[in-house]
């Protein structure tokens, strides 16, 4: 029964091996496109219909704002007519033998009419001032739709690249191991060994092997994602090249207040929402216009034929004209001004309201990024000398181990704390990169 279990492992140890030596040479002969973060962000930003859409709601909102604003403006406007009309009777009048108003079928007719608002209660200027907000509103939300979309695809590339490094390192420590493996075996075979001794490294093997396996999926998986964002064949080969220390836009040397500051003043969002504000208080002013008169003023050119204004009325075209004040002014509307007036003062307190929970959560966000940045600055550091102190471990325990001075177990065990301690350092660089965009997109600092 031992020799059965021991026969299990063994062969799994060597099936595993063999699965990842035959992954690794297709990798080794597989060609991989290496990208920079640059060429990755230009791609996705070009392609990614997510931009489009939030590019295009800005534009609508700015031919909005067009739109409102032109009825500042005098409107001219042509309109035409002709008709067919039925048989009235004619009248007349004693001893003259012409009709005064005679029966004329035909009716043709042009006008051309000019308006000009000149007081509307201040509701169309404060109809201007929401749709410009409105516009500058969705200018904002179109950055911040970006620079969210721009942290999205970075994170993808340095996750690819943590897949990428890790797979290095485990392929690394399978080559080490195998090679424990062998040294392992030969040993036992001169008796100095025990089958258990070959057991432990083989079982060490196969799980670093199954690790192995799931890191090159995890880095198909990332590869695909940075190809979707680019619009590229989903299985295409790419391999991030960029350092994650090539960037750090923040030092040691910054304060958190500053962070906060700069956060609360550049951050896009938060320029969205004091737009979002400034339109509720225009709609204050534009509800409050209900209270007040409107006038405008019109002037009008009709040709027509017969034209109504010519008595008696004849067949031909004649021309006349009309300039006049128009005023409206709702005297009693049941408090429905008042309600509508209420109703744009909530509105304005809730927006107040959101921009001040927003700066909270914004200056939250940054503070988090910050202090997550200098921490992992702080793993790289730690990690780097944990990875040199294993580094040197391992050469002393191998060494020893060749020279018959330490034992199987012992330079298993080193191989083991090397292994960890290059995973450790490969995901502190990865975390660190992604952090440092992270904090970038708190400070309002990405494209």
């Amino acid at each position: 029964m031992r020799f059965f279990f021991a026969f299990i492992v063994v062969t799994g140890g060597l099936t595993g091996n063999l699965v990842a030596q035959e992954g690794l040479s297709a990798g080794e002969n597989q060609l991989y496109e290496n990208l920079s973060l640059a060429q990755v962000l230009e791609a996705a930003l070009a392609y990614h219909p997510s931009l489009r859409i939030a590019e295009a709601r800005q534009d609508a909102a700015t031919s909005r704002a067009t739109e409102v604003r032109s009825a500042l403006y005098p409107q001219l406007k042509l309109t035409g007519r002709a008709a067919y009309l039925s048989d009235v009777p004619e009248f007349t009048v004693p001893f003259i033998s012409q009709p005064l108003f005679p029966s004329i079928n035909n009716s043709y007719a042009a006008r051309v009419s000019l308006q000009q608002p000149l007081f509307t209660g201040f509701k169309l200027g404060s109809s201007v001032d929401i749709a410009e907000a409105n516009a500058a509103a969705s200018e904002f939300e179109s950055k911040r739709d970006r620079s969210d979309f721009v942290l999205h695809v970075t994170s993808a590339y340095w996750n690819l690249y943590r897949a990428e490094r890790l797979e290095d390192v485990l392929v690394q420590s399978v080559e080490q191991v195998s090679a424990h493996l062998r040294d392992v075996r030969n040993v036992r075979d001169q008796g100095m060994a025990t089958e258990a001794d070959v057991l432990k490294v083989e079982t060490q093997l196969s799980d670093i092997n199954v690790r192995l396996i799931q890191v090159r999926g995890n880095r198909k998986l990332a590869e695909m994602t940075v190809n979707s964002l680019m619009g590229r064949p989903l299985a295409a080969s790419v391999r991030a090249s960029d350092d994650p220390l090539a960037d750090s836009t923040r030092e040691s040397s910054d304060n958190l207040d500053a962070v906060v500051r700069a956060a609360r003043g550049k951050r896009p969002e938060v320029a969205a929402l004091r737009q979002r504000k400034a339109m509720q208080e225009a709609a204050v002013t534009a509800a409050q216009g209900g209270w007040y008169p409107s006038v405008v003023l019109s002037a009008n050119v009709d040709y027509a034929r017969p034209n109504p204004r010519v008595i008696p009325p004849k067949d031909e075209w004649e021309t006349t004209w009309d300039v006049g004040l128009n005023l409206q002014w709702n005297i009693w509307d049941w408090f429905s001004t008042a309600a509508q007036s209420d109703q744009a003062r909530a509105q304005l307190s809730q927006a107040g309201a959101a921009l001040d929970q927003l700066n909270d959560a914004v200056a939250l966000e940054a503070a988090q990024s910050y202090f997550a940045v200098k921490e992992a600055r702080e793993r790289i550091t730690a990690s780097r000398l944990g990875s040199r102190q294993a580094e040197e471990s391992h050469r002393i325990t191998s060494e020893k181990f060749s020279q018959g001075l330490a034992s199987s177990t012992d330079l298993l065990d080193a191989e083991m704390a090397l292994l960890q301690a290059r995973l450790t350092e490969t995901q502190a660089y990865a975390e660190y990169a992604i952090q440092n965009e992270k904090l970038r997109r708190a400070l309002g600092e990405l494209p």
